[in-house]
């Protein structure tokens, strides 16, 4: 079994060596110069206008909600995604043992679960968020 394990890092390491020297080989060949930053990326009309920075009260409140609740879902998943990975590296580890791996079918469970309410509660939210703003306005 630590063979294969070890089999597997090993090769985990060397796809993520290859495509790392791939990325870093990619991005020094599409150098810029200065110039060309300034005509292609840098666009100064891009710029918040005056309308957004002189936006009312009520508008800020709005988007400080609405991050909030991004950031919260958005953690949340992350969370129910990293318990997912944790519960599957236990359940690679049980090595035959009948309660570990009886446990980690239960992190899981409760991760896909967890996975599931986030989605859910995200598609949930973004509606009534979008049915307010269109009762609003």
């Amino acid at each position: 079994m630590k063979t294969i394990f070890q089999k597997f890092i090993k090769s985990t390491i060397y796809l993520f060596s290859l495509v790392s020297l791939f990325l870093s080989s990619n991005v020094a060949t599409r150098a810029i110069s200065l110039q060309d930053f300034r005509k292609e990326v840098y666009r100064p009309d891009n710029l918040p206008s005056s309308a957004t920075v002189n936006a009312s009260a009520e508008t800020k409140i709005i988007d400080i909600l609405e991050f909030l609740i991004d950031l919260l879902l958005f953690a949340s998943g992350s969370v129910a995604v990293l318990m997912l990975v944790y519960g599957g590296i236990r359940f690679i580890t049980s090595t035959g043992n009948q309660d570990q791996k009886d446990q980690a079918i239960k992190i899981i469970r409760w991760a896909i679960s967890g996975l599931l309410v986030v989605i859910l509660a995200f598609a949930l939210v973004s509606n009534v968020i979008s049915l307010i703003y269109r009762a609003t306005t």
